[in-house]
């Protein structure tokens, strides 16, 4: 064979895995448009739902996810330089105010207003519901801050799914503790966070359903649950804006999309 051979090898960079956090499933491909900022090649779509990134460098990389029925996603990533083994990226995905909402699906609509009755756009709101309908697992073991990724836990009245937020509360009364489920682990009943827990949590504790959500240019954002959930549902909700924070409670229903009262941001 006259002339010298060219080998192509293809290796995967990046694979994301956008899911609906309202239904827990993967979206219609159509509805979704999913990039890295600087590489002007579309990603594959494999049969699991993800989007796969080929041979794109390594380093630092804006992760785009448009769509007419979901907010934005603009999230910086680090890809593994020299061959090293890609990530797996779970996203979630919020509605927005087009989203039409699962049947019998939970979720409250939220308006939040300035202290001059202008609407509070970009605030940050972090919501949970604290019911025991509602726990998604308990602790089946002893934890302290630093103690791995991997997490064991009874099973709960739901299941949490990849990309979930939760927080974890003991029955001390301490302050909850925000995570996300990463992926199951390889054993039953255990699961891999996001980031290590920093607390000491007693065995027992509960995992309850989260959200995070930012609002909109109207000062609106959506909070959706997904599961078994009570008839009556007490969403606990830290609000953050600039350096000023707010608490606040708010009442929905379970099965039911409510819009609950109008969030008012005191003065300093």
């Amino acid at each position: 064979m006259g002339g010298a051979e060219r080998t192509f090898v293809t290796r995967c960079s990046l694979a994301v895995k956008p899911f609906d956090i309202w239904t827990g499933t993967a979206p219609s491909p159509s509805s979704l448009q999913v990039s890295l900022e600087g590489i002007g090649r579309r990603p594959i779509r494999s049969s699991d739902g993800s989007y796969v990134f080929l041979d794109v460098p390594g380093g630092r990389r804006k992760l785009m996810i448009a769509s007419a029925v979901y907010r934005e996603v603009s999230e910086e990533i680090a890809l593994p330089a020299n061959g090293g083994a890609p990530p797996v990226l779970t996203v979630s995905l919020l509605p927005n105010r087009v989203y039409v909402p699962p049947a019998a699906g939970t979720g409250a609509i939220v308006e939040l207003r300035d202290a001059d009755g202008r609407p509070l756009a970009g605030a940050e709101i972090k919501a949970y519901i604290d019911d025991e309908m509602a726990v998604r697992g308990r602790l089946a073991e002893e934890r302290n801050g630093g103690d791995g990724l991997r997490l064991k836990i009874a099973p709960g009245h739901g299941r949490l799914a990849p990309g979930d937020a939760f927080v974890l509360i003991g029955r001390d009364g301490s302050e909850p503790e925000w995570n996300r489920m990463a992926d199951w682990a390889d054993q039953q009943n255990a699961i891999m966070l996001d980031r290590s827990l920093t607390g000491e949590w007693s065995r027992g504790a509960r995992l309850l359903p989260a959200v995070r959500a930012t609002s909109d240019e109207a000062g609106l954002a959506i909070l959706p649950f997904r599961g078994l959930l009570p008839a009556v549902c007490r969403i606990h909700a830290e609000i953050a804006a600039g350096e000023r924070s707010w608490k606040t409670v708010w009442q929905a229903e379970g099965g039911r999309v409510s819009r609950v009262p109008a969030f008012a941001a005191a003065k300093s």
